[in-house]
C-alpha cells in the first residue's frame, strides 16, 4: 500500500521479499461488501500497475507468476535473489477471497448482495430438458 517503503529497502539492501495478490482490484474489500454486509460491490477496481516493473524502477528484483504452473521456480529463484524483491502474482479477480469456513450468515448475505445487482455477477440459468414449459 505504501511503495516508498521499498525504495527505503532498496536504499539499505534489505532482504525484503514482499509478495503481491495482484487482482486490480481491493479484493479483500470487495468480498466485505458482499459477504460480511449484503451489498453489492461498490468502487473496488484498480488502475493496474506492473509491481513487478515498479521494483526494478527503483533498483530492486521484480517478478511475474502469471501461471500456476511458474509459482514455485520463480518464488525460488526469487526468494534466492538478494536485496528486495517484490513478487507479483496475478489471480482471477472474479475468485472469490472466502474464508475457509463460510458460515449461514456469510452465504446469506452473498446471495443478498447478488440479488442487490453486484456488476461482476453473471447469472446462468438452466432448464430441465424434460421440463416443458421451458
Amino acid at each position: 500500500m505504501l511503495m516508498a517503503e521499498f525504495v527505503t529497502a532498496v536504499r539499505y539492501q534489505l532482504p525484503i521479499k514482499i509478495v503481491i495478490v495482484k487482482n486490480n482490484a481491493l479484493g479483500q474489500i470487495r468480498w466485505e461488501q458482499m459477504v460480511f454486509l449484503g451489498n453489492p460491490e461498490y468502487e473496488c477496481d484498480l488502475t493496474p500497475i506492473h509491481f513487478a516493473d515498479f521494483a526494478r524502477a527503483c533498483g530492486g528484483a521484480g517478478f511475474t507468476i502469471e501461471d500456476p504452473s511458474e509459482c514455485g521456480p520463480i518464488l525460488d529463484r526469487a526468494l534466492q535473489t538478494p536485496g528486495p524483491v517484490v513478487i507479483e502474482a496475478i489471480v482471477d479477480p472474479n475468485e472469490p477471497s472466502m474464508p475457509p469456513k463460510v458460515t449461514a450468515k456469510q452465504a446469506a448475505h452473498f446471495a443478498e448482495s447478488l440479488a442487490r445487482g453486484s456488476p461482476r455477477v453473471v447469472v446462468i440459468v438452466f432448464f430441465n430438458q424434460g421440463d416443458s414449459d421451458a
